[in-house]
């Protein structure tokens, strides 16, 4: 089972769908529709609110999409936060995750 994203066929009346994962920062979430990103927004931090409505039958895919480039910047001579070291690890964890998903 996918960690990374979710699946689902358009009904031509829904246009609010779960968001079964985490995620670092809503911006790291995309959603398309028949392989074209939609413009959506959060309802709450687990779903998402399409603009449209997406026509029966059409594939929409919720996932994350997490940066590759650091999101944390360890400096000499600075003090180490947990928080800082979290936010890495769950940096690394998610893009790894991304990766057995697309390769899977």
């Amino acid at each position: 089972m996918a960690n990374t994203f979710v699946r689902y066929t358009g009904d031509g009346v829904t246009n609010t769908y779960s968001i079964p994962f985490g995620y670092i920062s809503a911006s790291h979430v995309k959603v398309l529709v028949a392989g074209v990103e939609v413009a959506f927004t959060f309802n709450n931090s687990s779903t998402a609110l399409l603009a449209a409505i997406p026509t029966a039958g059409l594939l929409i895919v919720i996932k994350r999409v997490t940066p590759s480039a650091p999101l944390v910047d360890f400096t000499d001579g600075s003090t180490l936060f947990e928080s800082d070291l979290d936010l890495s690890a769950q940096q690394n964890r998610y893009i790894a995750e991304e990766a057995v998903d697309i390769a899977a």
